[in-house]
């Protein structure tokens, strides 16, 4: 099949599946990573290239909680106490999505190093390295299909309402799938993963004791469980964003990325460029800014799904939801990525 016969028949099918907020798409081209010529490709075997200095970001989560908590427990005011829980939860996240980096190898190239820190940074969010991997790289592989551990439109074959899925991921997602990770990831493993799962789940158990233990349950509930909680929320509205109302078929179209600001992409560490990581899991986080800019001209011909905020994905998601039936396989689209792709 010859490539203008491809985008004609990415186009029919792209305009028969439809696009929210959209009356049609114009003819698009079909790209996919053997598209992106041999010059960007060096570019980007070159950004595989691990800087161990980054896994610094670790121990600055780490003291961005102790110092939000100890400015907390410092200073009684309602609005101080409101910027460190803040400050607390992204580091809940912040810890996490390192321990998503080290699914990928991305931690050190010492795979016994790269696991136990990636262990360590799973703790806050009661996370075991090993079982999100068990399902993590099933994801990647299956991305928006029905063997996708993740997508949320499959919903395990449950018949449910599209739009009360969407919206269940938005207010209690995390709640669902962080025990998920333990059971399907440990019956999805293999034998010898199976057994690193159970020794994780049972260290964690251990710490979580041990701390229970050793401090007051009311210090528990303000410095781990509050931050969790708005941690948990703040995970729900990225991962809604990542692959929710968007397309099959092509990697440049299943995966959103929202560039939002400075502030959110450093405490997110860059896991907002979603799309860049899901066509390039073997970068690290620091270096998907360089593939955004290098590969601004593929998004653009493919017609991906760019957001500029997380607060303007929001707005058009809560417009389409409450104005339109809910398509399986279409995307949501941004004004100013409409304005080129919608008829």
């Amino acid at each position: 099949m010859n490539s203008s016969t491809q985008r004609r028949d990415h186009a029919n099918s792209s305009q028969s599946q439809g696009a929210y907020l959209c009356a049609g798409l114009r003819q698009l081209e079909w790209i996919t990573r053997h598209s992106i010529t041999g010059e960007k490709r060096e570019l980007l075997r070159r950004y595989q290239q691990l800087k161990p200095a980054y896994n610094g970001m670790m121990v600055f989560f780490l003291i961005q909680w102790l110092a939000a908590g100890m400015v907390m427990s410092a200073v009684d005011f309602l609005p101080v106490t409101l910027l460190c829980s803040l400050l607390m939860g992204f580091s809940v996240v912040g810890l996490p999505i390192l321990m998503h980096e080290a699914c990928h190898s991305l931690l050190s190239r010492n795979p016994m190093v790269n696991r136990w820190l990636g262990f360590l940074c799973g703790v806050p969010g009661l996370v075991s390295v090993s079982a999100y991997r068990s399902i993590h790289l099933i994801h990647h592989s299956h991305t928006r299909t029905d063997q996708d551990p993740d997508n949320i439109e499959q919903a395990n074959g449950v018949p449910l309402p599209k739009v009360f899925l969407h919206y269940l991921v938005l207010v209690a997602g995390i709640y669902f799938y962080i025990p998920t990770v333990a059971v399907t990831g440990y019956k999805k493993g293999r034998k010898e993963m199976k057994s690193a799962i159970l020794v994780e789940y049972s260290l964690m158990l251990a710490i979580v004791a041990g701390a229970y233990i050793l401090f007051p349950l009311e210090s528990l509930v303000r410095y781990w469980l509050i931050p969790l909680l708005i941690a948990a929320q703040l995970s729900n509205v990225r991962g809604l964003a990542e692959h929710g109302l968007m397309s099959t078929g092509n990697p440049f179209v299943d995966t959103r990325t929202v560039l939002s600001n400075r502030f959110v992409s450093f405490m997110m560490c860059n896991l907002n460029y979603h799309l860049e990581h899901h066509l390039f899991p073997g970068i690290p986080w620091y270096n998907l800014p360089k593939v955004h800019r290098l590969l601004r001209d593929e998004f653009q011909k493919a017609g991906a799904s760019l957001y500029r905020s997380y607060s303007s994905f929001l707005a058009d998601f809560f417009k389409v939801t409450w104005s339109e039936p809910l398509r399986t396989d279409a995307r949501l689209l941004p004004a100013h990525i409409r304005d080129e792709v919608c008829l």
